[in-house]
């Protein structure tokens, strides 16, 4: 198989043919005859498109749009405060004593009623039971103003913050590098949907994943097998394919770590990371899974916290760079959906910048959504300061809500969704598919 052919036939998608809820998936035209399908939570509230309305003969024209589009009227009816809210995507890893959070506290309600974040993600300090995760979601998603993202970083490998226990009987994913060394993009595909399935029980709709890094420096220590390849093309190939499984579910594919993180010798987690190459050749290596994916649909995007010098001619990260994310992302790419930042509680970026002014030089970089700023509060109370000021023009925020917004009415978060059930957690036929990869 050859790998430039691979970026194509990725997207000729494995897409849905109805059953019993679960429902499963058809395999595409490159699957092998021996590829079993994979299940698919039903949901009769997940549409993919807006719900269109007839309109009454004696109604005006933005009458008519307004009836039409429940995504702009609830956008008008928002007020600053919410809107800035949008923007934030927030964690709460441990309880106040210390301890995993695993059930709602009054802590964690106020800070959700007073920032109202555009998305929560959850961690494996927040796993323990099926009932729990989803009790504990449905709380947090009750007191939004707006039915935020859920996500989780759902890899396979070594970062799965579902791990299969004796309280979830889950499917434990091998690594990206096993799955792309199969050599096989259309079980890739169902790899990504089973990651999708199950996730739908818990209630979460969104994975940070796929990892679109090609691992091209031996001395990375924090991209290795999550990676695909260190084939740039096969990379873009099956992380494209994985992110078409993912869609199959209703979850919404994450790419990250734009540029590309696997060229890096330090990990951003702890502090500066750099990468010393020039944009012709980032080009040729880094940018190839993200040109793929952005051709191929690709709706968010997470920006890393890398240096790229010779770009920017300083150690900003990239994730704070406007002529990382604005010129080269959004102009060069052609970028149009929601460019999230990695954690900002990572040192690359918390040991050189205080949470409000992470946040402020974000958005004023091109960010739409701010993951996890180590202090959410302040971060939250410095943007909408830099808003009343005129620091950040106001048309820059609700121009980022629409993106967030149009986001979560495709993928049936504003309506609400039913969640996958239980029976989907490592079922045979997820099985049948991890068992195809060596």
């Amino acid at each position: 198989m050859k790998i430039r052919g691979e970026i194509g036939a990725a997207l000729l998608c494995i897409l849905l043919t109805g059953c019993s809820a679960p429902g499963q998936m058809a395999a595409s035209s490159q699957a092998t005859s021996s590829m079993p399908p994979v299940s698919v939570a039903a949901s009769s509230n997940s549409s993919s498109q807006p719900v269109q309305r007839e309109s009454s003969a004696g109604s005006s024209a933005a009458e008519q749009s307004s009836a039409a589009d429940p995504e702009q009227q609830r956008e008008d009816s928002m007020t600053l405060e919410e809107k800035v809210g949008q923007l934030f995507f927030l964690s709460f890893r441990w309880d106040t004593d210390g301890t995993r959070l695993l059930t709602y506290n009054s802590t964690v309600q106020k800070e959700i009623q007073t920032i109202h974040p555009g998305g929560i993600a959850l961690f494996g300090e927040n796993i323990y039971t099926v009932p729990q995760v989803r009790t504990l979601i449905q709380k947090m998603q009750k007191d939004c103003s707006v039915p935020p993202f859920v996500g989780i970083d759902q890899e396979g490998g070594t970062v799965q913050r579902i791990q299969h226990t004796n309280l979830i009987p889950a499917v434990d994913v091998p690594s990206m590098w096993r799955v792309g060394k199969t050599g096989n993009t259309a079980l890739a595909q169902q790899v990504g949907a089973v990651l999708g399935s199950e996730l739908t029980v818990f209630g979460f709709n969104l994975d940070f994943a796929p990892d679109c890094d090609v691992f091209s420096n031996p001395d990375n220590t924090v991209i290795g097998t999550r990676s695909f390849s260190s084939n740039a093309q096969r990379v873009a190939a099956f992380s494209v394919a994985a992110s078409a499984g993912l869609r199959s579910q209703k979850i919404l594919p994450v790419c990250k770590h734009f540029p590309g993180h696997g060229d890096t010798a330090e990990d951003t987690h702890e502090g500066y990371a750099t990468v010393n190459k020039t944009k012709e050749q980032l080009y040729q290596t880094e940018l190839v899974p993200f040109q793929a994916q952005i051709q191929a649909g690709a709706e968010m995007i997470m920006a890393a916290h890398i240096s790229l010098p010779k770009i920017t001619g300083s150690s900003i990260p990239a994730s704070l760079s406007p002529q990382v994310l604005q010129e080269l992302l959004r102009k060069e790419l052609g970028f149009q959906g929601v460019i999230i930042t990695d954690a900002l509680n990572m040192g690359a970026v918390a040991k050189h910048y205080s949470s409000g002014e992470a946040a402020v030089r974000a958005l004023k970089a091109g960010a739409d959504m701010l993951l996890m700023p180590e202090n959410p509060k302040e971060a939250y109370a410095a943007v909408l300061k830099a808003v009343r000021s005129g620091e950040i023009p106001e048309s820059r925020i609700e121009a980022s809500t629409k993106r967030i917004m149009a986001l979560k009415e495709k993928y049936g978060i504003l309506a609400g969704r039913a969640l996958g059930d239980e029976s989907l957690l490592g079922c045979a036929k997820h099985r049948q598919v991890i068992e195809q990869i060596p």
